[in-house]
């Protein structure tokens, strides 16, 4: 009896066992044949499921956001607490540690596509998006990106490794600079 594949599943599960190999080797520095051999397939599996490497790359990227777009979505209908978004981003810190890089390597080594460029700036605005939800409606569509520049800042303290502040302290840190601006 012949093997019965899901390939609709088999693919996402491509797509995500290639981010590690993305970020561990750069976009534009990894080939179809290494990623091939990395995933444990043959080239040609892989060609079947992705003509280019780019669209193997497109394809984890949306795939990717729109699964933590679909769960931020999901966690705001359930919750409105700050310490859930806080404890959901924290608790991915890694996979959105290699997102950051996979976008700061394709703005700095792949500036020439403007498909790479533009998939980068969607990500962003799909994830701001996903937090402006989450936030109060007279937070004016202002706090995602907020949120979201904070974010991708402590991601960026934290990719040193030295830093072993936790994300509460870190937010702690948010409130009082916010008690801040609130006197003004």
């Amino acid at each position: 009896m012949p093997k019965i594949v899901d390939h609709n599943l088999y693919r996402i599960e491509l797509l995500s066992k290639s981010l590690p190999i993305f970020v561990s080797k750069g976009v534009a520095s990894v080939s179809m044949r290494e990623l091939s051999k990395e995933l444990g397939v043959s080239t040609g599996t892989l060609y079947h499921y992705f003509p280019t490497k780019e669209a193997l790359f497109t394809s984890m990227v949306k795939h990717l956001v729109s699964s933590d777009a679909e769960a931020i979505h999901k966690l705001s209908e359930e919750s409105s607490s700050i310490f859930d978004i806080m404890n959901f981003v924290a608790g991915k810190e890694g996979h959105f540690l290699n997102l950051m890089l996979l976008a700061v390597d394709v703005k700095r080594q792949l500036s020439e596509s403007k498909e790479l460029i533009q998939l980068v700036d969607e990500s962003f605005s799909a994830y701001e998006l996903a937090l402006n939800r989450f936030f109060p409606k007279e937070a004016e569509g202002k706090a995602g990106k907020a949120f979201l520049s904070f974010f991708v800042g402590v991601l960026f303290l934290k990719s040193k490794g030295e830093d072993q502040t936790s994300w509460v302290d870190l937010f702690e840190g948010l409130k009082s600079v916010s008690n801040l601006f609130s006197s003004m």
